[in-house]
């Protein structure tokens, strides 16, 4: 049954799935929110494979765990555990300010002043460790100390800092680090946003807010600006864009940097190992296995740095390029234009058509999401168009077709199995109305009989029977026997029909049936073709070549049989048997037949062809012996108009008085070996 309009029950479930999609993502259900995240997780991991804009002035300095070693052991000119004193700290930033850093922020924290660590000695005079750290902050001027929620910096850090920023981190209820919030309480703004506005000197006190539109709009000199995209409650989305590891990252162990530090406070010149002039540092922790460890779940991978976050931040500001959610109005008119496609293509088009455009459609969709990520970092809603809207909505309205639209095409179905060829089916579930009148047509007949089925069959059960009778075989074991002899005759068989049907379909021709040992097909119908005769003898001509080809490699195996047996017959061992070696017979003949669905609705349905012509291909058939193809002269006449080289490759033979004619016909050979 053909869809000729949209009728209005499919029209309301479309609508109602859109609606009730639509209303989800209004209403951001935790679920399918949950689910929306892991594909966002997915193009964060996509995006890592193509290249991205990525400032170069980032670095970190980090404190693994041959820092620590070095500290503790002495190397450096002073032994301490794990918990440093703070003048450690102080020395690391006054080498990265000699080194020409440009900005540098800790991702350590400073929670209390530690009055019990030990002073040291600064030109001749004994230094509190806190009040040498102070001291190296206010003479750097371009330090940024951390702050969280719970832990603010006392002011004798704080005052002497260029900035506090805040490190805190906020996962998403599955565990994943994905956001950052641009500022806390109080203005205290992102150690990532700090960074970057130092270097771009974006007015951080005035900047303009607006939570209700989603965005935060940072200005600087020269008419520079940055649009944070964040979500009411002040979050934005991490581009991780470096990982720790990317070579574009400068990035050097504390532990050099202290060293470094040492010689040049005895005076002897180094070239420092890595160029920190005018780098945005990061200084935090890589370590493993301790209170330092700072790793974490985000959308790269289950195990990542989590001060990693602060620099990507600072790249998005430095670059400009955010991650920009879809809005809730762009989400409604994509899950409502998917719905409409996923409804066109659901009623217009047969099941499975019709899967293969929503499995496509569903792929463009994906690479789309993808693509605008990858370029623009534009995250584009995936779960519900695609699940809730394309895959939910089809499923519905394909269930309505077939329950309530295709009940012809269900008893069609029906018939359809008792019918073999896929032309035939296409034909049947075409037609609206299943007529069993027959309609007049030209087309091509062909029938390949297998030869030397029938010396075969008594080959095999005078075998069985000497088998049975030399062996003393009682009533079961003799009927066990015979049955398998009969199945490996019928599998022999079966193989020589397989290849000729296989090569019938694969030259669009209609299988009407097996008649014993014998193929019948025809061209032409259900489907007209111009060509039906050509088409059928180059299927006769492919069918003679498989056999060939078949009987060759029987050949060759039983050549090999022969050999095993003679090891076998000195081992007092059973011959194993030879493989039968058939052969093809096969008449065609072209004319005018009538076509159509024998039987009744309540027996068995079968579309075959009828006629003089009919009987003519079968009788040539019987005439054509073993690897023999013999045409009609109709047939012949079709060869000369559309392949005329083949005709005249033809040979013809002695006129041939088939049974049931009264006059001789004309028939002609056509050769098949290459």
């Amino acid at each position: 049954m053909k869809l000729q309009r949209l009728k209005q029950p499919p029209v309301l479930i479309a609508a109602v799935v859109i609606l009730l999609v639509s209303i989800a993502a209004i209403s951001r259900l935790d679920f399918f929110e949950r689910l929306e995240r892991m594909t966002y997780d997915w193009r964060a991991r996509t995006a890592q494979h193509f290249p991205s804009q990525v400032s170069t002035k980032l670095g970190f300095a980090l404190v693994d765990d041959d820092t620590i070693d070095a500290v503790k052991s002495g190397e450096l000119g002073y032994r301490f555990g794990l918990y440093w004193p703070r003048h450690v700290y102080g020395r690391l930033v006054n080498e990265l300010s000699a080194e020409g850093a440009e900005v540098i922020a800790f991702d350590v924290l400073f929670g209390e002043r530690r009055e019990d660590h030990a002073p040291l000695m600064v030109d001749g005079n004994l230094v509190e460790s806190d009040e040498y750290f102070a001291n190296e902050l206010r003479r750097a001027g371009n330090v940024i100390i951390a702050a969280t929620d719970h832990l603010i910096p006392p002011d004798f850090f704080a005052t002497n800092a260029a900035a506090v920023g805040h490190v805190s981190t906020e996962k998403d209820s599955d565990g994943i680090l994905r956001r950052a919030k641009a500022f806390t309480q109080g203005r205290v703004w992102h150690m990532g946003i700090l960074l970057a506005a130092r270097h771009l000197k974006l007015d951080l006190d005035h900047a303009d807010v607006d939570l209700v539109h989603g965005r935060i709009t940072l200005r600087g000199e020269g008419g520079i600006e940055r649009v944070i995209p964040v979500d009411q409650d002040g979050f934005f989305y991490v581009d991780w864009a470096l990982r720790p590891q990317d070579h574009r990252l400068t990035i050097e162990p504390v532990h050099s940097l202290l060293r470094q530090n040492r010689l040049r406070k005895l005076g002897q010149s180094l070239k420092p190992q890595v160029d920190w002039r005018g780098k945005l540092v990061v200084v935090g922790s890589s370590a493993q296995g301790n209170d330092l460890t700072d790793l974490g779940a985000t959308p790269l991978d289950k195990n990542t740095l989590l001060v990693s976050k602060h620099w990507n931040v600072a790249n998005s500001v430095l670059t400009g390029r955010f991650i920009h959610p879809a809005s809730s109005v762009l989400q409604i008119i994509l899950i409502i234009l998917i719905g409409i496609v996923t409804a066109l293509l659901s009623l217009k088009m047969r099941v499975v058509p019709g899967l293969l455009a929503v499995l496509l459609l569903a792929t463009a969709y994906s690479a789309l999401c993808v693509g605008v990520y990858v370029q623009q970092r534009l995250w584009l809603p995936m779960i519900l168009p695609l699940v809730g809207v394309l895959f939910v909505q089809y499923a519905l309205l394909v269930t309505y077709r077939a329950l309530f639209e295709q009940r012809e095409q269900r008893r069609v179905k029906a018939i359809f199995s008792k019918v073999v060829s896929p032309n035939v089916a296409k034909e049947l579930l075409g037609r609206e109305h299943l007529s069993l009148g027959g309609a007049r047509c030209e087309l091509t007949v062909l029938f390949a009989d297998v030869r030397g089925f029938t010396e075969l069959t008594d080959a095999a059960q005078e075998q069985v029977a000497e088998f049975v009778r030399v062996n003393k075989l009682n009533a079961e074991a003799a009927e066990a026997a015979i049955n398998e002899s009969a199945r490996e005759t019928l599998d022999t068989v079966n193989t020589y029909l397989a290849l000729v049907a296989d090569t019938v379909k694969k030259h669009d021709g209609t299988l009407d049936k097996y008649i014993g040992d014998c193929v019948m097909a025809f061209w032409g119908a259900p489907t007209p073709q111009t060509q039906h005769a050509l088409n059928c003898v180059r299927a006769a001509i492919d069918s003679q070549r498989a056999i060939h080809a078949l009987n060759e490699r029987r050949i060759a195996e039983n050549s090999q049989r022969d050999i095993e047996n003679k090891a076998r017959a000195s081992a007092g061992l059973a011959a194993k048997p030879m493989l039968p070696i058939l052969s093809l017979g096969t008449g065609i003949n072209t004319g005018s037949v009538t076509a159509g669905l024998m039987g009744s609705a309540d027996h068995i349905f079968n579309y075959t062809v009828f006629g003089r012509e009919v009987n003519l291909a079968s009788r040539l058939e019987g005439v054509s012996g073993r690897g023999r193809i013999i045409i009609g002269e109709a047939t012949h006449a079709a060869l000369l108009r559309d392949n005329p080289a083949l005709a005249r490759r033809c040979v013809e033979q002695q006129p041939a008085k088939p049974k049931g004619f009264q006059k001789p016909v004309r028939n002609f050979e056509v050769p098949w070996q290459s």
